[in-house]
């Protein structure tokens, strides 16, 4: 019977000889230099692709050239000890982007493996609202809607518990997670995280106990699980005299050292703590790069990876998990320089420049492809329900629109640390300013936008007011209904521009 992962390993000895094989991993291993062996295999066993290739001396790479398309991104895994000047391996290595890894434990490498190739991806968060204080504690406590919770005060002379979550974490049986807490702290106080571990279905009390200590927080925490589903139960526990902000505790299915969310995926951190997840595919290695902004998504992970993939150019997806659904992919500079800076690292990966290269998204993630295009001023910029007035959409839910868009009074608060209407302008100025100082002479603009948008009416009139001044070409079409209504369509013609666009100015024929 078929298993749930087929891995390759090509070396001078067999693991499977010597170290325990999982039970959901088919294993096959060449000796090095058999590459016709290795093809009749494939076609006897119908064999397409691996979910992962073990390579232990980066010099076997060549025996995987004639295979090299059938090599998923991210599933070549070689020694990080290996060097070479051999340009063909190198080239292998950069076009399949090849993970270099710690090879030294073997039984471990192929254990965390076992757990970290599964399909799909999923994250949520608890949030700050969900956070139970201690009866005892006597400080002040401030709940900031989906931003944080603050505790102020005198924590006591000892650790105790200070805060928990009233809610638990599920851990499946061979599914670990990673966990990521959003935290400040000021004063002489110091706190640690416990997790507490339950069985599930049980009714005792918990089966171990680990505590992680601030110094331990500097990376997301890892919770394997081997045997059944268990239960986490998680609390801070404090000491000290000073104040602590919690905000969301992130969990998401772990991949371990293999990426997050997806193999190969990563995440950006400035020093608050705050997040912004992407993945780069390189697709054919060819003009242009796509680089897609997810909208609004209270669950975690990435939006749009089929779609973009079908356009068979190489993309980059970015994802922002802060607050209840994202916060616009704005924050400190740290945080806008890193976004910028991810951007143009895959520009130069690929050689290209910006004037080959694609900014885009739907909903919230119209903001930041205006935004951070401002920086680049690309090749094109297509986007669908476009809002560029962050500070407006808050205004207009207070009596306008109320209830269409709640989150924008967290991102106001959480982007300017205030809620009047100067902050509201100076939000939406923060946009304009940046976007008004670029040159969109030689850019082309794909608007598809809703005719009765009630989010942010004015911003595809203020968009084409400005654009038309600038020699920018712009491709627009709207769509009867509020900012909510008929996504199909409006989704329809945002891939339409795509389409055209690739066509005409990169020969990419549609497949």
């Amino acid at each position: 019977m078929s298993k749930d992962y087929k891995i390759l390993q090509i070396g001078i000895d067999n693991w499977a000889h010597h170290y325990e094989i999982p039970e959901n991993m088919d294993w096959y291993y060449f000796c090095p230099n058999s590459p016709l062996a290795l093809r009749k295999m494939m076609e006897m066993d119908s064999i397409t692709n691996f979910h992962a290739i073990l390579i232990e001396d980066g010099q076997y790479i060549s025996d995987l050239l004639p295979f090299i398309h059938h090599i998923e991104p991210y599933t070549l895994f070689y020694n990080q000890d290996f060097k070479t000047t051999d340009s063909v391996i190198l080239d292998c290595l950069k076009k399949r982007c090849a993970q270099a890894i710690d090879f030294s434990a073997p039984q471990q490498l192929v254990n965390d493996l076992s757990t970290s190739l599964f399909g799909g991806g999923y994250g949520d968060k608890l949030f700050p609202s969900t956070i139970q204080i201690h009866p005892s504690f006597e400080g002040s406590v401030s709940y900031q809607g989906f931003e944080y919770v603050v505790l102020e005060g005198n924590f006591g002379d000892d650790f105790q518990q200070l805060a928990y979550w009233s809610d638990n974490f599920i851990v499946y049986k061979n599914l670990p997670i990673e966990l990521w807490l959003e935290f400040e702290k000021q004063g002489n106080c110091e706190f640690r995280f416990v997790i507490r571990k339950i069985w599930a279905g049980a009714v005792d009390d918990f089966f171990e106990e680990r505590i992680y200590y601030e110094s331990e927080l500097k990376k997301a925490i890892v919770v394997d699980n081997e045997e059944i589903d268990i239960f986490l139960s998680v609390s801070i526990e404090a000491r000290g005299h000073g104040s602590l902000k919690l905000g969301n505790l992130h969990q998401r299915w772990s991949r371990k050292q293999f990426g997050k969310f997806f193999l190969g995926g990563n995440i950006l951190h400035d020093s608050k703590r705050n997040e912004v997840n992407y993945f780069f595919y390189p697709g054919d290695f060819k003009p242009p790069l796509a680089v897609y902004f997810a909208g609004f998504r209270p669950a975690e992970g990435f939006e749009a990876y089929f779609l973009m993939k079908n356009l068979g150019c190489p993309f980059l997806l970015f994802s922002d998990p802060r607050l209840e659904g994202g916060a616009f992919y704005l924050g400190s500079q740290e945080l806008e320089n890193k976004i910028k800076e991810t951007i143009q690292h895959y520009l130069d990966y690929l050689g290209l420049t910006a004037k080959e290269l694609i900014l885009s998204g739907l909903s919230m993630g119209t903001f930041p492809s205006l935004y951070y295009g401002a920086t680049f001023e690309p090749h094109a910029i297509i986007v669908g329900k476009p809002l560029t007035n962050i500070g407006t959409i808050a205004r207009r839910g207070r009596l306008d629109a109320p209830g269409v868009f709640n989150t924008a009074f967290d991102v106001l608060k959480y982007q300017t640390g205030y809620v009047t209407s100067q902050h509201m302008l100076e939000l939406d100025h923060r946009f304009w300013k940046a976007f008004k100082a670029a040159d969109f002479s030689k850019t082309i603009f794909g608007l598809s936008y809703m005719k009765d948008e009630d989010m942010d009416p004015q911003a595809y009139e203020q968009l084409v007011a400005h654009l038309c001044n600038t020699s920018a070409k712009i491709l627009s079409k709207g769509t009867a209904g509020r900012h909510n209504d008929d996504t199909d369509t409006n989704v329809a013609w945002f891939v339409h521009f795509y389409r055209m666009i690739l066509n005409s100015d990169f020969g990419r024929l549609d497949k």
